[in-house]
């Protein structure tokens, strides 16, 4: 995944924190929290999470080798065109 989402993560869990005086929290460390800040974190993890899935189901996102060798993205569309191996001349 992204660098984007666990930014995100870090900054939900030290603002927790935060209103604990502490360095970093929990998600489910939400004791210390008034219920409106509790459904807060809660809509944030589940945005969080969504954009996450959202994001792995993105062909865009995934790659894999043709049989040629080339990298290839989920839609098929060759990203990077595999090295040619020096061919081996044979006599006849």
């Amino acid at each position: 995944m992204s660098n984007d989402y666990s930014t995100a993560w870090d900054a939900l869990a030290e603002t927790i924190g935060a209103a604990k005086g502490q360095s970093s929290g929990s998600i489910t460390d939400l004791e210390h929290l008034d219920t409106d800040q509790r459904l807060k974190v809660v809509e944030i993890t589940a945005l969080l999470s969504i954009a996450q899935e959202l994001s792995a189901l993105n062909p865009q996102n995934t790659s894999s080798r043709d049989e040629e060798g080339n990298e290839v993205n989920g839609w098929g569309i060759v990203t990077k065109k595999a090295k040619k191996k020096p061919g081996r001349l044979t006599s006849s």
